[in-house]
């Protein structure tokens, strides 16, 4: 019955797509000669002969490439954006294979580029919609009880229960919890769920009362017992899946991957790799080149101020540690005399009588970080990131502090997440930290562009010094 429903679902979802890039083909055609400038010379086109000829074929291409791109998988445990983003990659994909097959076919009249980029966009509007439509009325279903799940849950734990909780905030996966299975001597239920055992009995228990998922959510002491579950789970119907017992703020980015068909479970996944590490770079060059010429100026009035107000160089160099542990030097606007660290090396203060005249200015200011923008061409930091630490201040917190070494999994920046929730300075350092973990777990290229925009407006004018 799950296998018929499952296929009604594809079947629904393949005829709503065939309309969507129908409607968009033939609503592309009206706007682009409609609306938009037409040469006289060739005149407008029949929709007859050309457009409605090859559209057949557009729509068969499309529907081959959102199955190749698995758009027909069950999605019932991700998120919108996840989906969206899925739908744009293989609209534009088709798009190109529809151009070259148009070039392929032999007749002389081209579809135009003009009519084509239309299309992308008109097209990938009125998928995206039709897809959007379709979720909302799936969702409206399911929280009306119809077109739901039925799980049962393998182990009655803190994972067991984080799931339960997790499940039910998020109604609009459709998944109710039936049961738990444990050998725990628990009676009644937790949060409402029977509890159902003993693991041994699990084949009977789930013929007894069948489910349509199984998540296995273990403790780490019994996870010896999973191969005997899954064996108990071999004739079962049900989607069988795995969650494993592992404290959040040990996993990062959790990403499982497959090496010759054996899964691994990455637990501190940076998330710079492929085409993020590609766009982050391409980020930091265009934006950061366009920085420094900006602060051309600037840098070359700060140097001459920096060179009458104290004897020294105009920068100052100091070894930090970056992205995997790496050290390299970073460069600065001296603020502090040449002797300040005769002692060792030690913490800046508020009013710190190392600094020269122009130092304060410059520090509060943080305009001696501009030439940080050196160290973000050359690749050693990023516009944004979790701040450098000195190597000798490292030694000392990564043994204080938990998860201070997560914070060196994404490239050092100039400014970060933690500077613009104003923690900055003289400033509590685990703060710092959850803030940093916090953004390399969540990072994308629209939260570097809102921190760096929230570091123009606020972070250069604070009363924190750093």
């Amino acid at each position: 019955m799950l296998k018929q429903h499952s296929q009604l679902m594809i079947i629904a979802l393949v005829v709503a797509d065939a309309l969507a890039v129908s409607v968009g083909w033939l609503l592309s055609y009206w706007l682009r000669f409609e609306y938009l400038p037409v040469d006289p010379a060739k005149g407008i086109p029949e929709l007859g002969d050309k457009f409605l000829p090859i559209l057949p074929l557009v729509v068969v291409t499309h529907l081959i490439i959102f199955y190749r791109v698995r758009l027909y998988r069950p999605r019932r445990g991700e998120r919108l954006f996840r989906e969206t983003r899925d739908i744009i990659k293989a609209f534009i994909v088709a798009v190109v294979v529809v151009v070259l097959i148009d070039y392929a076919l032999p007749h002389t009249n081209k579809i135009s580029r003009r009519f084509i980029a239309t299309y992308a966009v008109v097209g990938t509007s009125c998928f995206a919609l039709f897809r959007f439509g379709v979720r909302v009325t799936l969702r409206q279903f399911r929280r009306r009880g119809l077109n739901r799940r039925q799980a049962a849950i393998i182990g009655s734990g803190r994972t067991a229960q984080r799931l339960l909780q997790a499940l039910r905030r998020n109604q609009w996966t459709g998944i109710d919890v039936a049961y738990f299975v444990d050998d725990h001597d628990r009676t009644g239920d937790i949060y409402g769920v029977p509890i159902r055992g003993p693991l041994a009995e699990l084949r009977r228990i789930v013929e007894e009362h069948p489910v349509d998922a199984v998540f296995i959510a273990l403790p780490a002491y019994q996870t010896e017992g999973t191969p005997e579950v899954l064996e108990a789970l071999r004739m079962s119907m049900a989607d069988v899946r795995m969650v494993p017992d592992i404290n959040p703020t040990y996993a990062m980015r959790p990403d499982v991957t497959k090496l010759d068909g054996v899964p691994i479970l990455s637990l501190r996944q940076t998330p710079l790799y492929g085409w993020n590490a590609i766009l982050k770079r391409a980020f930091d060059l265009v934006v950061g080149g366009i920085c420094l010429l900006v602060a051309a100026i600037p840098l070359a009035v700060i140097a001459v101020l920096i060179k009458l107000s104290s004897p020294g160089p105009v920068f100052f160099r100091q070894r930090r540690m970056g992205l995997d542990g790496r050290e390299f030097n970073l460069i600065k606007f001296r603020t502090m005399r040449v002797d300040a660290e005769a002692d060792g090396p030690g913490w800046s203060t508020p009013n710190d009588p190392r600094r020269t005249r122009i130092g304060a200015f410059l520090r509060r200011t943080s305009l001696d970080e501009l030439p940080n923008l050196f160290n973000v061409l050359a690749g050693e930091m990023s516009l944004v990131g979790p701040r450098p630490e000195r190597p000798e201040f490292i030694a000392e917190f990564k043994h204080e502090i938990p998860n201070y070494m997560l914070r060196h999994k994404m490239k050092a920046g100039m400014t970060g997440y933690a500077q613009v929730r104003g923690l900055r300075g003289d400033t509590s350092i685990k703060k710092r930290i959850q803030h940093d973990v916090h953004y390399i777990r969540h990072w994308s290229l629209g939260l570097d562009i809102r921190i760096m925009a929230q570091t123009l407006t606020g972070v250069w004018f604070s009363k924190h010094e750093t």
